[in-house]
């Protein structure tokens, strides 16, 4: 496999303000049953699939990726005992400036994605990281983004640790995909090994009520994600579309037993943009409820993020200067969730005082 990576550029439609580099409709499916199992070649295979993935379309199924079914079911189920919970109870854990709790109804997000105002989304969400030991230093320390779960009393203890199971099986099958990644950027197994060894991953447990059908009604409106990769099995029922560069919303495939991947705008970034972030949107649910478990996949709030000179030459500089993802994180949260930015500018206040 050629280790320069120079992806082709192509002119696009700009669609309420987002254009797309996404060159094809077709989702490409990678199995992983063969690299899993340590064959030989299977690693070098998966990479130039990926390689082909995020450089086409940004959006890829894997299959045969040994996650267990029960895992995720038990965490819908959970999902829904949370969502079900009264708002007086889900209110106690608002979402707080490190993009941990309850996102309530009714407000907008994204906002870097749209030129236009779009209707707040009926949508509810729950977002949490990793769940620290309260001997971590960093449990319920400064550190923003890091060691601050919240969890209503109310949630059942057996939900509560059906959504952390979940979690720790989709890091470590998240974590696998990087050895690929790296050989698709043209670099060794490794090179993203100490990035990703303390994670500060998300996961987003989100919930789509039933809505009357309105003009610039979303359940979630055109984005791209932060992510270095998300994780996204079935949802409970369609909605996700994808972006193209012609201007094209397309419906996401179903894929039996598969799950979903996507570039992030952290690898999009790391990549000196070779690698593409697709924007996609999920449609408001007007005829059933819908909900959805998403991993995203995020490296360690000190990694820097730092084009990698397989992405970059003479031809091609670097667009970016090297920053942390911590640093990177913030700006995102600034420019898409204004709901817990004024929080994070009040705790910034009071520390400063």
């Amino acid at each position: 496999m050629n280790n320069t990576l120079r992806r082709r550029h192509v002119a696009s439609i700009s669609v309420d303000g987002q254009q797309s580099q996404a060159i094809t409709e077709d989702i490409p499916i990678v199995d992983l049953g063969a690299y899993l199992a340590g064959s030989p070649g299977a690693l070098v295979d998966v990479a130039q699939k990926i390689r082909k993935a995020c450089t086409e379309i940004g959006f890829f199924y894997i299959v045969n990726h040994g996650a267990n079914p029960q895992t995720v079911s038990r965490a819908f189920s959970a999902m829904e005992s949370f969502f079900m919970l009264p708002a007086s109870e889900k209110s106690k854990v608002r979402m707080n400036e490190h993009q941990a709790g309850w996102q309530a109804p009714n407000v907008a997000i994204h906002g870097d994605s749209f030129d236009k105002v779009v209707k707040p989304q009926a949508t509810e969400a729950f977002k949490f990281g990793p769940e620290l030991d309260p001997s971590d230093p960093d449990h319920r320390g400064k550190r923003r983004f890091r060691g601050h779960n919240q969890w209503p009393e109310a949630l059942a203890a057996q939900d509560k640790q059906a959504l952390l199971h979940y979690y720790a099986e989709f890091d470590k099958l998240a974590k696998c995909l990087l050895a690929p990644v790296a050989m698709a950027l043209g670099q060794p197994q490794d090179h993203f090994d100490e990035a990703f060894g303390r994670s500060d991953s998300v996961m987003r447990c989100a919930y789509y009520p039933v809505v009357k059908p309105e003009e610039n009604q979303y359940g979630l409106p055109g984005h791209t994600d932060l992510s270095f990769l998300t994780l996204i099995p079935p949802a409970t029922a369609p909605g996700l579309q994808i972006l193209t560069a012609a201007g094209t919303w397309i419906e996401q495939p179903v894929v039996e037993g598969g799950i979903l991947v996507n570039t992030g705008d952290t690898l999009r970034t790391w990549s000196n943009d070779q690698f593409i972030a697709t924007p996609h949107r999920v449609l408001a649910s007007t005829l059933e409820e819908r909900y959805s478990a998403i991993f995203f996949l995020y490296p360690n709030l000190d990694a820097v993020i730092s084009c990698p000179p397989t992405c970059y030459g003479a031809d091609l500089p670097k667009k970016y200067e090297d920053q942390t993802f911590a640093d990177f994180y913030a700006g995102y949260a600034s420019r898409n969730f204004g709901y817990a930015e004024k929080k994070a500018a009040a705790a910034a206040e009071g520390a400063a005082s």
